[in-house]
């Protein structure tokens, strides 16, 4: 299975099956999403126990939107995928909006196949404003 099948893989269950996506990484997984600061999931979170804090976090302030699957572009070399992608209609409900956002992740993967690595580059002025009352 390529690196862009194996993190196809871990976005489809990680909204499907999220106790089977920690299986998908590494122990010591560093997961990075720098957004502003009234967004209360931006971040640095290293390890599975953070990541669960940070799927917590999203899920109570956050729906996600449709992934565009059609208009993601892969990029693969050596142990790293970058992912150019769509989300339409996310959702913050505690001010009622709704935004597309356009992202970039790096993921990186280790000898084992797992992921170790992901960097989140998103629209932040789309998500800033979304959770701004």
């Amino acid at each position: 299975m390529s690196l862009v099948e194996k993190l196809q893989n871990y976005i489809d269950t990680v909204k499907t099956d999220f106790p089977a996506s920690m299986a998908m990484l590494d122990e010591n997984v560093q997961w990075i999403n720098l957004l502003p600061e009234h967004v209360p999931f931006g971040g640095e979170y290293r390890g599975h126990e953070a990541i669960v804090e940070y799927f917590q976090q999203m899920s109570e302030s956050f729906v996600i939107g449709d992934y565009i699957y059609d208009d993601f572009e892969f990029i693969e070399t050596g142990n790293t995928v970058v992912l150019v992608g769509y989300e339409k209609n996310a959702t913050v409900p505690a001010t009622g909006k709704t935004f597309d956002l356009h992202f970039v992740w790096v993921v990186k993967f280790n000898e084992d196949g797992k992921i170790c690595y992901l960097r989140e580059h998103n629209d932040t002025a789309a998500i800033g404003d979304a959770f701004r009352a």
